[in-house]
């Protein structure tokens, strides 16, 4: 299974190394895990993971015998598709079209059907303008249940007691399969199973209110593939992500003063404080300005400058946390050039 590249875009978040820091955030873009060829510009979103006509019984018998909702994982896969088209429209690369009308069915089960044939495609993406269609070609959810419970201290009429509070945990692991067909070059661009999971807890005094607070079995497994349409969004678009960064408010007492223009987004006046500092006599407040200005260049787009400001902090005076930095910047630079592959020139 590829990695999750929401968790790998999270990993960008520097976490602060001391109270002399204090943090800013900002949005990144960074590539989809997929390429796509910049000629889609628009796409089909379709779903094809539900049996063919006659072939339904097995699913029902297994719904029923495992208590789950005999339509939950019908409602799931739209879900899902949704969930995709969501995420592919709020993001720079594509349009996404939902191709609701259609029924074109599948196995119903984690086996991929035959592919769809090249004139279907053709006929598909004429009558809805895309480029290309992804298509969600299987689907299926794994749920699990657990039980558990714990002592905790609680105040009950202003005494302090040792009571028993039980526990609920709803687990689901939904699979996707996805084809991506490309109608200007009559090629399947990506065929690959993902796997996302999500949980919920519930909490109550006794069992049945621990499951009382827990979300239905059905409603889970929509939420579910809801989000694992939004990460398959995530694999073929690049995607904005909120990052934080630190930068050094203590060591001079200019650095106040460049704190404040930070607070109002005045980049240009924290740089004219920043620049004087990393001129100072004491390495510690010049290096703790360098990577400030190395900050500053990010925030500004200029990840080259960035480097050479990070890497003068660490080099020239020492700041061993900048590494760590400078590694961030780098993998930014890689990601930039990825971009450029995935984003049609404007």
């Amino acid at each position: 299974m590829k990695r999750n590249l929401l968790l790998l875009a999270l990993s960008l978040a520097l976490v602060l190394p001391s109270c002399k820091t204090s943090s800013v955030y900002t949005n990144v873009l960074v590539p989809a895990e997929i390429n796509v060829p910049q000629h889609v510009q628009t796409v089909g979103v379709l779903n094809r993971s539900l049996p063919a006509k006659g072939e339904g019984w097995s699913n029902f018998l297994e719904g029923f015998l495992s208590g789950e909702s005999i339509a939950a994982d019908r409602e799931g896969s739209y879900n899902v598709c949704k969930g995709l088209s969501f995420k592919v429209n709020t993001n720079p690369r594509f349009k996404a079209i939902l191709m609701d009308g259609e029924d074109l069915r599948g196995t119903g089960t984690k086996e991929f059907p035959v592919p769809l044939a090249w004139d279907e495609v053709d006929r598909l993406c004429k009558k809805y303008k895309v480029d290309a269609i992804v298509s969600l070609e299987t689907f299926d959810s794994d749920i699990s249940l657990r039980k558990n419970s714990r002592e905790v201290e609680r105040t009950v009429d202003g005494e302090t007691r040792i009571v028993t509070e039980f526990l609920a945990d709803l687990h689901i692991r939904v699979s996707a399969g996805w084809r991506i067909y490309d109608n200007v070059t009559k090629k399947i661009i990506d065929q690959n199973v993902f796997y996302d999971e999500k949980a919920w807890g519930g909490v109550g005094p006794n069992p049945d209110a621990a499951l009382r607070d827990l979300p239905s079995k059905r409603s889970a497994i929509n939420d579910a593939g809801y989000f694992s349409g939004e990460m398959m969004g995530v694999r073929i678009s690049p995607n904005w992500v909120r990052v934080s960064r630190y930068y050094y408010t203590k060591g001079d007492d200019r650095f106040k003063r460049a704190k404040a223009y930070v607070k109002v987004n005045n980049w240009n006046g924290a740089v004219k404080i920043w620049s004087d500092v990393a001129k100072s006599p004491d390495p510690k407040a010049a290096g703790r300005a360098c990577h400030n200005m190395a900050l500053a260049a990010e925030m500004e787009g200029d990840l080259n400058i960035a480097l050479e400001w990070a890497e003068r902090a660490y080099s020239s005076f020492g700041i061993k946390k900048e590494r760590t930095y400078i590694n961030e910047l780098n993998l930014r630079k890689l990601e930039a050039e990825r971009l450029k592959e995935q984003l049609p020139d404007n």
